[in-house]
């Protein structure tokens, strides 16, 4: 049997596998709707939005863009990223890795949405400095995690698909050392289909 390292390491292909598919079946409803208003009330208007593992664009990347936020949405899979570009042509989309991007720019919001919690401890941990990097001042930065500390493999069309997070007090410890205070925070929140959503603020 494959160790958790090996399943991990095969995230990226299985975005690329399955974006289609995954992208149909994840659908339009917007179940992250509350958490994304609590996230847009933080900003001004007319923001750039750093969207990473932003997938094809919809349906959240789709909502800010309505609230005339301008995205710049980075996603390892290039399948993802040709469906953003088709989706919404007049935004900017990166096949990147998260991980090791590097954008000269900073900006208003940085969102990690069903995407941060599939890398490894050590790459979470690591993901900290990027934020801190391309955060302005009084951003807001949000992502979802785990409920505590642990891997765990779940299932996309046959394959194994890997999550990890670290523990509640080791999120909030990397985010005040790289500059962010908690705004917000619910662990398996049951009016967002049970995610662990964690919302901060750079100071």
């Amino acid at each position: 049997m494959k160790d958790h390292s090996e399943f991990a390491h095969n995230i990226i292909e299985i975005y690329k596998k399955h974006a289609r598919a995954w992208t149909e079946l994840r659908g339009n409803f917007l179940y992250e709707k509350a958490w994304l208003d609590h996230f847009l009330a933080l900003i001004p208007q007319h923001s750039k939005i750093l969207d990473l593992g932003c997938g094809s664009g919809k349906p959240i990347a789709d909502y800010l863009i309505q609230h005339d936020h301008k995205i710049t949405g980075v996603d390892s899979s290039n399948v993802m990223i040709e469906m953003a570009q088709q989706n919404f042509p007049e935004q900017y989309w990166l096949q990147a890795d998260m991980r090791t991007v590097e954008l000269d720019q900073k900006f208003n919001a940085i969102l990690a949405w069903d995407s941060f919690f599939h890398l490894t401890p050590d790459d979470q941990r690591a993901m900290f400095q990027n934020f801190q990097k391309h955060a302005k001042l009084g951003a807001a930065l949000m992502f979802s995690s785990g409920p505590s500390h642990g891997e765990a493999i779940g299932d996309m069309f046959g394959d194994a698909l890997y999550h990890a997070s670290l523990s509640q007090d080791e999120y909030r410890q990397l985010l005040k050392d790289h500059g962010f205070e908690v705004v917000k925070m619910i662990v398996q929140d049951q009016a967002c289909a049970g995610h662990t959503v964690w919302l901060a603020r750079k100071l």
